[in-house]
């Protein structure tokens, strides 16, 4: 199997391991990737639509997987047992549900060694969620496909809670560390997006001043944020 752009990059992104679970696993692919590529003994495909589970039986049959790749029906955690929770995948999904997924079941989120996470948008809500919840992002990167450039995060629970200063939940501190060739073009898309934000707030005829000040201010960080990257 061969897969492309965002999809591959996060399967790239999945250490070794025995039990792969792929929350909202659609297709499958990442589960049939990963055994085939032996990043994984195991996989599990769960997800809540018989439909999309449907779809990854006949793709797991076509690539014969059937005796490595198992699917389940179910919410989030709910399909997978403790003791299988290994290395857990859950992409392709909005910021929010992710996070809501995760608080479901936090315990079990707490039990895997590994969170693999790609939002498809409210990246800052996933961050702050993990920080004030006691896990560690230990590993980030981003993939450009199309016209939209892609974060995807690794975390652990580790019981520590910390609080960031508010740029780094929209900037991913490993993304600076580790100077991801896209961290550049990708600030500058943030900046463009809030810019765009805050002109139409501000043309609006009820405004909320209060919301306004904030987005621009974070706006703002984020732009001294890219200067010091600059230097």
């Amino acid at each position: 199997m061969v897969l492309k752009g965002r999809i591959k990059f996060i399967a790239n992104m999945i250490p070794e391991c025995t039990i792969l679970s792929d929350i909202g696993t659609d297709h499958a692919y990442i589960p049939i990737y990963s055994v085939k590529n032996q990043i994984c003994k195991k996989a599990i495909a769960c997800d809540i639509g018989e439909g999309p589970v449907a779809v990854a039986n006949r793709n797991i049959k076509r690539h014969g997987m059937e005796d490595r790749v198992v699917t389940r029906i179910g919410s989030g955690f709910k399909p997978i047992s403790e003791e299988e929770l290994d290395v857990c995948v859950i992409a392709g999904m909005g910021g929010i549900l992710i996070t809501e997924i995760l608080q479901e079941d936090i315990n079990k989120a707490k039990k895997a060694n590994k969170l693999i996470l790609q939002p498809m948008n409210c990246i800052e809500l996933v961050r702050e969620w993990l920080y004030l919840n006691g896990f560690e992002i230990t590993d980030e990167g981003l993939i450009n496909e199309g016209f939209r450039i892609y974060n995807v995060i690794v975390a652990q629970w580790t019981g520590k809670i910390a609080k960031k200063e508010l740029v780094y939940y929209y900037i991913g501190e490993k993304l600076i560390e580790k100077k991801d060739p896209l961290l550049k073009k990708y600030i500058n898309r943030r900046i463009d997006l809030m810019d765009r934000v805050l002109k139409q707030m501000s043309a609006m005829k009820d405004q909320d001043s209060s919301l306004i000040s904030d987005q621009r201010n974070i706006r703002n960080e984020i732009s001294a944020l890219l200067e010091r990257i600059n230097k």
